[in-house]
C-alpha cells in the first residue's frame, strides 16, 4: 500500500482515504456556511427588507419550477419527435440500399447464368 510522507492519504489508500473525504466535506460545509453568513452580514438591505425579499423569492419558486418542468417536457417531446423522424429516414435509406443490393445481385446472377454482360442502370462504364 502506498504511503505519503506528508501524512495525507492517496486516493487508493483505504486507511486514510475516508478521513480525507470527510475532512474535505467538512471544509466544504464550513465554507458554504461561512459564505452565507458573510453574505447576510454584508447585505445592503435591512433584516426586515431581506426577509421580505426572501419571502417574495420563495413565493415565485413553484412557478419557476413549473415553467422549468414544462420547458423540459417540451424539449423532451421535441427531441423524441426529431429522433423518430431520423430513425424513419435511416430505415428508409437502409431499405432502399437493401433493395438496390438485391437488384444488383439478381442482375449479376443473371449475367453469370447467361454469360452476358448486363449493365445496371446506375453503373458507369
Amino acid at each position: 500500500m502506498a504511503t505519503n510522507p506528508s501524512g495525507y492519504g492517496f486516493s487508493g489508500d483505504s486507511r486514510n482515504g475516508g478521513d480525507a473525504t470527510g475532512s474535505w466535506l467538512l471544509g466544504l460545509m464550513l465554507g458554504a456556511l461561512g459564505g452565507a453568513a458573510l453574505a447576510l452580514l454584508t447585505a445592503p438591505k435591512s433584516g426586515h427588507d431581506l426577509r421580505g425579499a426572501l419571502r417574495e423569492t420563495a413565493k415565485t419558486i413553484p412557478d419557476r419550477v413549473n415553467e422549468l418542468v414544462d420547458d423540459s417536457l417540451d424539449l423532451y417531446a421535441s427531441t423524441l419527435n426529431y429522433l423518430q423522424l431520423v430513425i424513419e429516414e435511416q430505415t428508409m435509406r437502409l431499405k432502399r440500399a437493401v433493395a438496390a443490393g438485391k437488384l444488383a445481385a439478381a442482375k449479376k446472377r443473371e449475367e453469370l447464368e447467361t454469360g452476358g454482360s448486363a449493365v445496371l442502370p446506375f453503373q458507369h462504364r
